[in-house]
C-alpha cells in the first residue's frame, strides 16, 4: 500500500518557511499565525520521522533533509499552483490598472486589450501611461510594464520582451543615387533616435563593423511612435530598439534595409508587487502579456531569419 501523502497544508507551511526563511514571514505570506505555521511543520516532521529545521535563538535554517526535501518538493508546489490558476476563474469584477510607457500602449497593448476583454471579462483591465517605471508605493496601479534591465526596487521583475536593435526606413530609400545598400551607405541620410536612452545607434554601428562617421543630421524623437512615424515620412533611418515597430513593417510603410542587428541589455519588462504575486487576476494579466509577448518573439524571429536569407 502507498503511504499516505502528509497534509497540504503542513507543505504548504514549510515550503514559505523555507524560501523565507521565517515562521512569521511564512505565516504573513499564508495568512496564518505563527503558532499555526509551527503546528503544521511540527506535523509534517512528525508526518516524515525527520528534523527539517534548526530553530536557533532568532533565526531558521534548514537541516540537511530539510534541504533534501525542499529541493524534491518545488518541483511538485510549483505545479500544483500552476494547476490551480489554470482553472479557477478570476473574481467577477476585478479591477487591475496596467501602467506603461505612451509608445507601448499605442504600439503593442492597445491592439490587443479587445481580445484580452473577450477572453477574460470578469477582470475590468485599465490602461495607464507614464514615461517612467511608477513608484511601487502607488496604490492605484498593479502591474506596469519598463524598459530597464531588471532593477526596480520594491517591485518584483520579470522580463517580457527583448530589444532587437535594427534600422528601418521607408521603402523610398532604398532607391535613387543615395539607395542603401550597405551600412556604409548610412553616412549619406539623416538618422533618427530617441531622446533616452541613446547611444544605440553608435552600438549599432559597432556590431556592423562601419567606421565612425558624421551624418547628414541627427534627429531626436520624445518617443517611438514619432520615431517610426517620421522614418515612415522619410525623414531619415530610424534605429529600431524593440518590436514595437512591428506594426510598420508589417503593412510595409518601414522595411529593414540590413539583416545586421543586436540585443541590448536593456530589455522590456513586467513588474508587480510579490503581495499581488497570488492574487488570481494578476496571475491571469501576467499570463496573458507573457503569452502576447512569445507570439511577438516568434514573429521577431521569423523577420531575422528572412532578412539573413536576402
Amino acid at each position: 500500500m502507498a503511504a499516505r501523502l502528509p497534509p497540504l497544508g503542513a507543505i504548504e507551511a514549510f515550503a514559505a518557511a523555507a524560501r523565507t526563511g521565517s515562521f512569521t514571514e511564512a505565516a504573513r505570506e499564508l495568512n496564518l499565525t505563527t503558532s499555526a505555521i509551527s503546528r503544521r511543520i511540527a506535523a509534517l516532521e512528525a508526518a516524515l520521522g525527520v528534523r527539517l529545521f534548526h530553530r536557533l535563538n532568532r533565526t531558521l535554517r534548514l537541516t540537511t533533509a530539510g534541504e533534501k526535501y525542499q529541493t524534491a518538493i518545488a518541483p511538485a508546489v510549483e505545479a500544483l499552483r500552476a494547476a490551480g490558476a489554470a482553472v479557477r476563474p478570476p473574481a467577477r469584477g476585478a479591477r487591475l490598472t496596467l501602467c506603461v510607457l505612451p509608445s507601448f500602449a499605442s504600439l503593442w497593448l492597445l491592439p490587443r486589450i479587445a481580445a484580452f476583454g473577450a477572453a477574460h471579462p470578469g477582470i475590468d483591465l485599465r490602461i495607464a501611461t507614464v514615461q517612467h517605471a511608477p513608484e511601487p508605493g502607488r496604490a492605484d496601479i498593479d502591474l506596469a510594464v519598463a524598459i530597464g534591465t531588471g532593477e526596480w526596487p520594491g517591485w518584483s521583475a520579470e522580463r517580457l520582451l527583448p530589444m532587437r536593435c535594427r534600422p528601418v526606413c521607408a521603402p523610398a530609400l532604398l532607391r535613387g543615387p543615395r539607395a542603401l545598400r550597405t551600412p556604409d551607405d548610412l553616412r549619406h541620410h539623416a538618422l533618427l533616435g530617441v531622446s533616452r536612452p541613446r547611444g544605440f545607434w553608435r552600438r549599432w554601428c559597432a556590431e556592423a563593423g562601419v567606421s565612425p562617421f558624421r551624418p547628414v543630421r541627427t534627429l531626436r524623437f520624445d518617443g517611438l511612435h514619432l520615431l517610426y512615424e517620421a522614418a515612415a515620412g522619410g525623414l531619415g533611418v530610424a534605429l529600431a530598439f524593440d518590436d514595437l515597430v512591428r506594426p510598420y513593417l508589417d503593412d510595409g510603410r518601414l522595411v529593414e534595409p540590413f539583416a545586421t542587428a543586436f540585443e541590448p541589455r536593456e530589455s522590456w519588462w513586467l513588474l508587480y508587487r510579490a503581495r499581488d504575486a497570488r492574487s488570481g487576476a494578476v496571475r491571469t494579466v501576467r499570463r496573458w502579456l507573457r503569452v502576447e509577448a512569445g507570439r511577438t518573439e516568434e514573429g521577431g524571429s521569423l523577420r531575422v531569419a528572412q532578412a539573413r536569407l536576402r
